[in-house]
């Protein structure tokens, strides 16, 4: 008896390009979670010297790493619902920098406004790609 096996499919039933993906976001949306904790927890320690809006901000980071993270978790198990969450997620990950370069001053932060826009920008086009890369493997996904 000769078995093949798909070389885009493993043996679980789940792509190999929605595997890699979901280690991509795990790695990415886990280091994101990392670092918003490390942020909310070192805007309240230096509360008095950090500029408004920083604590919103840290929050939309940490809610948005924490959706895509579990978002990807439900579609590593293929279930469809996944996908939402991580839209969700992505969306808010986009939103919440927007938000930040137009509310918080530069002067305060010590960065200046063209380096705060291009990681804005740099930000969306990776956030777009993998909202796309995942839109395409959502035929694979199912309740």
């Amino acid at each position: 008896m000769s078995e093949t096996l798909d070389m885009n499919q493993g043996s679980n039933g789940r792509p190999t390009f929605l595997t890699v993906l979901c280690i991509l976001t795990f790695i990415g949306s886990g280091l994101g979670v990392l670092g918003g904790l490390l942020g909310m927890v070192g805007t309240s320690a230096l509360g008095m010297f950090a500029p408004q809006g920083t604590m919103l901000v840290q929050i939309l980071g940490l809610a948005a790493s924490g959706l895509c993270l579990y978002g990807t978790l439900q579609m590593c198990g293929l279930k469809k619902q996944g996908f939402t969450l991580y839209l969700i997620g992505a969306v808010i990950g986009i939103v919440g920098p927007i938000i930040s370069v137009l509310t918080i001053d530069s002067y305060i932060t010590g960065m200046d406004k063209a380096v705060e826009i291009t990681g804005v920008v740099i930000g969306i086009i990776i956030n777009g790609a993998f909202i796309l890369m995942y839109n395409a493997n959502k035929k694979h996904l199912v309740n």
